[in-house]
Formats: structure tokens, C-alpha cells, sequence
């Protein structure tokens, strides 16, 4: 093959399970692989490794580490790679995570070989607290991850600290618990303006709240289990988006609100007054999402508020129930 081009799918993630940790394992987490917005990268054999990201040209450095690193690890050629097409950044869609094993990925088709999007995530250093942007990529679908061991004095294995994906190197994303094809129902995406979280305040703020009560882990288990889960099974549309904005209330999740602007708690607040259901943040916001069964009057509704009060941008998508497509 001297040439592939593929789309890694974005993902929203609805909350991390467990930041309490007194069982011995913490993180696990939730969410659903989207089929746009998505990363399209090309690559093709060269002599010496080219990265061009022409959308976002602040990608090419971290991009060009992460094929360093998987060059390196597992002795591959160089290649051109132009990242034709990239999410927004910074506003809970996972673009790192599907940058990062993207370009790992196309380097090793190139050369012919075949790793899994678990071991690549290891080596770009993605999924060292949430699994859900690694399980995405590689499988698509809603997805409960089972989270890390804690404290366990097995320093390869387990993390010592609470701490977000970027502050973590070398752990292995965690085991996937349950993954299921997502109902065909609609998913908006609003991405109002609102505060960016990542990197140092990201740390920071794990480690003022960290550990969360054991009680609202044990409420947010129970929401999954019991009422998220089966749900999709039996495509209740009502019982889901139940689940979500009920679990929302607890754990982690409450601190990733306070750490956001005004704004997307308005906006929130708007797409629960106008139909939406399951209206809840991804990741560290402010995208928000809600589901319904046909919401293109809703998203216009959306996009006429954003126009008449802030910035931002709303659109309709599905869930990605493939993960990582070859497009050629």
C-alpha cells in the first residue's frame, strides 16, 4: 500500500464513572462516537516524514510527535500526511485523541502492519484517563469503559494520581465494559462560545476536587447500569435521555459545569425548554448535545438563539456505529 486515506469519528463523552477511587480502580466513563464531525487523514510513502494540517496548522507539531513516537516504537517508514479535515479543538469532541491514533494508524497501514487502536493509544499517550475516545476510533457505538487500577503498587498498570488524559504517559486506555450499536435517533451538537479546559488548569482542577463522595459513584453506576444501558437495548428514547441528564447531576461532572461560562448553561437551559431530551456536556464542554427522534426544527430554533445572544454553532449528526473508515 503506498497510500490510504481515513476518517476517524468524534466522539461525545457524557461523564467519567468514578473519580473516588476506594474500590481500587478509578476514571471508567461513557460515551457515543459521532459521525461528524470527524478527522480525514491522508498519507502516502516518503522519504523523510511531512506533516501538513492546512485547517490547523498548530496540529503539525503535536501530530509530527505522535508519528515520531509511533515510527520509533515499532521501526516504521516515514510518510507524507495531510490532515484534510479536523474537528474543533479544546471543546469536548476528543480531536486529540483521534489525531493522535489517526496518524499512528495510517503509518502503520503503510507499512503493512496491523495494530490495534488500544496499543497505539498506549503509545501516543491517549486514553490514560478516558477510553472512550480510543474505543470510538476503533470500534464506534455507545461505549462504557471500565476505568483504571488505583493505588495498587503496580506503577506499569496503575495511576497513583487523579488526573486527566493528557497528564497521564504510558498507561494502557482501559478495558472496554459494554459497547452497542446507538439507535438511529438524531444527536444536535451546540458548540456555544464558552471557557476552554485543558492542560495545566485541567490538573489543577482535578486535584482540588479529587476524590468525589462515594455515594454519587454509586448513583451514577447505578444510572448506567439499570436505566442508560438498558435503554438503548430497547431503544426508549425517553428512559435514555432520563439517564443522561440524571447523571449529570453527579460526581465529576458538577465540577466540569462550574469550570464553564454562562453562556452554556443558557444554552443548556434552552435546549431543555425547546424539546430536547438527554440534553447534557461533553467532556469538559461547551459542546453540548440533546437527542431526539428528528431535531433539524430545534437546531434552527438553536441557531437563531446563538445569533440573537452569543457566538456559536449548532448542528445535527447520528452516531458513528463503525469507528475508523478507510476511505481509499
Amino acid at each position: 500500500m503506498d497510500e490510504i486515506r481515513i476518517a476517524c469519528p468524534s466522539r461525545l463523552h457524557i461523564g467519567l464513572i468514578d473519580l473516588n477511587g476506594e474500590i481500587g480502580r478509578i476514571d471508567g466513563g461513557t460515551g457515543i462516537a459521532l459521525e461528524y464531525p470527524r478527522t480525514v487523514i491522508y498519507a502516502k510513502k516518503s522519504d523523510r516524514l511531512e506533516v501538513e494540517c492546512p485547517q490547523d496548522p498548530t496540529a503539525v507539531g503535536r501530530a509530527e510527535e505522535g508519528a515520531r513516537e509511533v515510527m520509533q516504537r515499532y521501526d516504521l517508514p516515514p510518510a507524507k500526511i495531510i490532515i484534510e479535515e479536523r474537528p474543533f479543538v479544546h471543546v469536548g469532541l476528543g480531536s486529540g485523541t483521534q489525531l493522535l491514533v489517526g496518524v499512528a494508524k495510517v503509518l502503520c497501514h503503510l507499512a503493512g502492519r496491523s495494530v490495534n487502536a488500544n496499543e497505539l493509544g498506549s503509545v501516543v499517550n491517549r486514553g490514560g484517563t478516558s477510553g472512550i475516545g480510543v474505543a470510538s476510533f476503533e470500534h464506534g457505538g455507545f461505549i462504557v469503559d471500565g476505568g483504571h487500577k488505583f493505588r495498587t503498587g503496580d506503577a506499569a498498570n496503575s495511576k497513583s494520581e487523579y488526573s486527566p488524559s493528557s497528564a497521564v504517559r504510558g498507561l494502557a486506555p482501559p478495558p472496554v465494559l459494554a459497547r452497542y450499536d446507538f439507535p438511529d435517533w438524531d444527536i444536535l451538537i451546540c458548540v456555544p462560545a464558552g471557557e476552554e479546559t485543558a492542560g495545566i488548569r485541567e490538573v489543577e482542577i482535578f486535584k482540588i476536587v479529587c476524590p468525589v463522595p462515594p455515594e454519587e459513584v454509586k448513583t451514577i453506576c447505578h444510572l448506567v447500569l439499570l436505566k442508560m444501558l438498558p435503554a438503548i437495548l430497547e431503544r426508549d428514547l425517553e428512559s435514555f435521555g432520563f439517564a443522561i441528564e440524571e447523571s449529570q447531576k453527579y460526581g465529576f461532572k458538577r465540577f466540569e459545569f462550574r469550570a464553564q461560562s454562562r453562556n452554556v448553561l443558557q444554552c443548556m437551559d434552552f435546549l431543555k425548554q425547546n424539546g430536547g431530551i438527554g440534553v447534557g456536556m461533553s467532556s469538559w464542554g461547551p459542546t453540548l448535545f440533546a437527542f431526539g427522534e428528528q431535531l433539524t426544527d430545534l437546531c434552527e430554533k438553536t441557531r437563531r438563539f446563538l445569533d440573537e445572544n452569543m457566538d456559536g454553532t449548532c448542528f445535527v449528526t447520528r452516531a458513528n456505529n463503525t469507528g475508523m473508515k478507510v476511505l481509499g
